[in-house]
Order: C-alpha cells, then structure tokens, then sequence
C-alpha cells in the first residue's frame, strides 16, 4: 500500500497525510474544482495564505504548484 502525502504548493515540503497533520494544514478548492493545500509552515509565515492557494499555478511543478506574484 502507498503513502499518501500533502504537500504544500507554495514551499513544496510533502508531510504523511494523516488526521492530525491534515487537520494543522490549510486546504481550498479551486474555482476549477482543483485542491490546494499549504503546510502549517506557510499558514503561519504568510496572512494570505488562501488568496495564494487560490492564485497557484499547478500546471508548472510536480509537486501541485508554483505560488507566483503578478
């Protein structure tokens, strides 16, 4: 059986997805009905997590995204 990761699209750290490492994480569905997910890292370092979660470019990386300022 494999491992299930999250992994944050705005760092790239890759965490065990389990109930008490998702429930410190952020998560918000896309308007494209996409997920993205920030670790707690980034929850806390950045007051805009969500709005960067939003504006993520997930067709650029292997890992879910690239956060990029306009």
């Amino acid at each position: 059986m494999s491992r299930l990761y999250l992994r944050c699209v705005i760092c790239g750290r890759q965490q065990a997805d389990g109930l008490l490492s998702r429930a410190a994480w952020v998560h918000v569905v896309r308007a494209d009905r996409s997920s993205a997910s920030a670790c707690p890292t980034c929850k806390e370092t950045h007051s805009d997590v969500e709005q960067r979660l939003h504006s993520v470019d997930v067709s650029t990386t292997g890992y879910g995204g690239v956060y990029r300022t306009a």
